[in-house]
């Protein structure tokens, strides 16, 4: 850290006393997305790896594989600490699971015994009928080596810890998971598969290879053209491109029935404060400085250089609200869906050209989407294992139920104390009431909780859905409004002295980029809100790590690092590329989804289709 003479673009605003503290990069954000980020940048910039081919990917010879000087990372978040009543809970799965597991596979471990493995996926009605049932592990990538038939129980076998596995096989059997557990992978695609293949090898057209030290491979037999089987283009062209299709890969190889399964980024429910408490001491014991109680205000543009012509030295100066400042040679934003870093990307000209205007800026206000969440946790058991979604047609809403946390195998699963349930329903309210978005007290939550589940009771809601609100052991409830915001296309300013990155004066921008919600607000159907901003976090670190290395220095070891900027633009050109239509497409079918759930609830005839092509997504029985 250390202070700093400054000037502004507007030669008329001065800083307080002119002594700023700044540093490097600077993260303003620090719910799940900033503290992934910081977790990737410490991993990518302080504990680089020395394998050669990361010293071959390196794009200027300015990178070592092992700086000198450790780059700090600091992280400026709004509250003023970490509670244990923060945000209800979320789903982690494979895709931001994958994230940690780069960071620390022990990381990975810790968040996963701070939370519950769903197992099962499950579409249900408000009476607690099934509509359909399937593993969770249909969402994680097949690797060779393990057979496809496997179950959810033999799944077990890559957990490292024996009780997970216990637990597993012991708490997660009903009839439709003992149904599902014995469908291939793939839904009715890979039922087909594993029917077609099974026909061709019967018929002879197919063999297995291998005996039973080496895997099973499926391949096609050798034939003459003669015969009853025939040549096998003949079969394939009389049975056409689908057959094909099931046959081969996207790699064009021979299809096998060896599959590898990634237990370690099974889906799970986690509490969301248990989750961030995690993160925020893997920061800690990374070094990572996290200052509470700061929120922004505004961002600005300065030339730290008096006559401020040197475009290479332009940095952002970051407002609090409690009247400090800091500058930065690098600013991310990760301060959600109300953020202030994104008005500053969105208009960063208008902010360094009246700072008084920028200081004064109002609080933007997301729109409401007419949907009103009541969510909350209580210790009490599902009757069946997995994250499912009712719909109800009688109180026209849907909901969500996951577990976040089960009985170990040492564990007396009757004890209610050691299983966690969240609720979260959904109901469409047109009137606006932000005034009664808040965190419940424990008597409101109580009174409230029992008023809803007697409606629900009248309208026939099962029980199971109806056990955790009524529970004396309710906690962390929520009423909140769901709001949205527009996703942005460009998500940085570059800060170089193009005339799309410099203000009215014509000087350059301080460089600044965003990542999740405050780049592309969801909403909450999916689960992949905090995915994507984890996502987002091992992309854009990683490529920040390439084209923005450590600068060489001849300094004392204890001098902070500087990263070299210069191909920043270049960086976020790539970012954007891999981050937009992705987080466009995935946050899409998220809003699709709440909408069909709520179709199902208001139409009995919509409700009907859907549930057939529920049904016929999964592998025939």
């Amino acid at each position: 850290m250390k202070t700093e003479e400054i000037s502004t673009n507007n030669s008329s605003t001065t800083a307080d006393n002119n002594k700023i503290e700044y540093h490097p990069l600077v993260i303003v954000g620090g719910g799940i997305g900033g503290l992934v980020l910081a977790l990737c940048l410490d991993q990518i910039y302080n504990h680089p790896t020395n394998s050669s081919e990361e010293q071959s990917s390196t794009t200027t010879s300015s990178t070592t594989t092992t700086p000198r000087q450790k780059l700090e990372i600091h992280i400026y978040e709004s509250t003023k600490s970490y509670t244990s009543n923060a945000g209800g809970a979320i789903g982690l799965y494979p895709n931001g699971l994958r994230i940690l597991k780069h960071i620390s596979p022990k990381l990975l471990t810790n968040v996963r015994n701070g939370g519950c493995t769903y197992i099962y996926r499950r579409w249900m009605r408000h009476d607690g009928m099934e509509v359909g049932v399937a593993r969770e592990d249909e969402l994680l990538p097949n690797v060779n080596n393990v057979n496809e038939n496997v179950s959810s129980g033999d799944v077990g076998e890559d957990v490292e810890d024996k009780e997970d596995k216990e637990e597993i096989q012991t708490k997660s059997q009903d009839v439709e998971g003992e149904r599902a557990n014995n469908r291939p992978r793939g839904g009715s695609i890979g039922s087909l598969r594993s029917s077609f293949m099974k026909r061709l090898e019967v018929a002879g057209v197919v063999r297995e290879e291998g005996g039973e030290e080496t895997n099973k491979r499926t391949s096609i037999a050798s034939s003459s053209t003669n015969g009853r089987r025939g040549s096998v283009r003949d079969i394939l062209q009389s049975i056409g491109s689908s057959a094909r299709d099931l046959l081969t890969q996207g790699d064009g190889k021979r299809t096998s029935v060896s599959q590898n399964i990634e237990t370690d980024l099974l889906s799970l429910g986690i509490r969301r404060w248990k989750y961030q408490q995690i993160l925020h001491d893997a920061c800690l014991d990374a070094g990572i400085v996290i200052h509470f109680g700061k929120r922004l205000q505004s961002v600005t543009s300065i030339n730290s250089s008096s006559d401020g012509d040197n475009n290479d030295d332009v940095k952002t100066l970051l407002h609090f609200k409690d009247g400090s400042q800091v500058t930065t040679s690098l600013l991310i934003g990760a301060d959600g869906i109300n953020s202030k870093v994104r008005n500053y990307v969105t208009n960063p000209t208008k902010s360094s050209s009246n700072n008084q205007q920028a200081q004064d800026e109002e609080e933007y206000v997301p729109e409401y989407t007419g949907v009103t969440c009541l969510m909350g946790c209580a210790n009490t058991p599902r009757p069946v294992r997995g994250i499912c979604f009712p719909s109800s047609a009688t109180t026209k809403c849907h909901a969500c139920y996951y577990p976040t946390r089960a009985p170990s195998s040492t564990s007396s699963p009757d004890n209610d104390n050691d299983w966690e349930t969240v609720f979260q329903i959904y109901f469409p309210s047109p009137i606006e009431r932000p005034d009664t978005w808040r965190t419940l007290t424990p008597e409101e939550a109580k009174r409230e909780c029992k008023e809803l589940a007697n409606k629900l009771r009248k309208d026939g809601w099962d029980e199971q859905f109806l056990l955790p609100l009524e529970s004396e052991t309710l906690t962390g409830v929520l009423r909140v409004g769901l709001r949205s915001r527009d996703g942005l296309d460009c998500w940085h300013v570059a800060g170089s002295s193009s005339d799309d990155n410099t203000d009215e004066g014509g000087k350059s921008l301080g460089r600044a980029v965003l990542l999740g919600d405050a780049a592309h607000p969801p909403v909450p159907y999916i689960g992949q809100g905090a995915m994507m901003a984890m996502e987002d976090a091992g992309t854009l670190s990683m490529l920040l790590g390439r084209f923005c290395p450590i600068t060489s220095s001849v300094e004392e070891d204890d001098t902070p690092a500087q990263l070299d900027l210069q191909k920043f633009a270049k960086a976020m050109s790539v970012y954007e590329s891999l981050r937009v239509s992705r987080t466009k497409a995935i946050l899409g079918s998220s809003i699709a989804l709440g909408k069909t759930q709520q179709k199902r609830a208001e139409s009995k005839l919509y409700n009907a289709w859907r549930e057939i092509s529920i049904k016929a997504q999964e592998s025939p029985r």
